[in-house]
């Protein structure tokens, strides 16, 4: 999926009000179903994918308290957490990139 368009579906208001009505629906599902770790495991990916990585840690952290050997949940942890310092690193730099070109643009204006 191209970057642009994984942008725009996140930003769309439909999108958002699907994503946390199942949301919504996962957590009911996981209160009545307490020991199913696949609705965790699906909960975990939804907030991933949407890139709400403190959440999803979260949700591991839940199932690790009550699964502590939980292999799917050591692995989901661990991605996030690559993921996570990943998308902060690319957010960081491009602040970085933008400060530097809008303080060059003034520069070269100025005189």
């Amino acid at each position: 999926m191209d970057m642009r368009h994984d942008n725009s579906l996140r930003s769309n208001p439909v999108y958002q009000a699907r994503i946390a009505e199942e949301e919504t629906k996962l957590r009911w599902l996981i209160t009545r179903q307490p020991r199913s770790r696949e609705l965790s495991y699906y909960l975990i990916f939804l907030l991933t994918a949407n890139e709400r990585y403190a959440s999803a840690i979260e949700e591991c952290r839940r199932v690790l308290d009550t699964y502590p050997g939980d292999v799917i949940a050591h692995m989901w942890s661990e991605l996030i957490h690559l993921r996570w310092r990943r998308s902060l690193r690319r957010l960081l730099s491009s602040r970085h990139f933008d400060r530097d070109r809008r303080r060059h643009r003034i520069t070269r204006h100025a005189g």
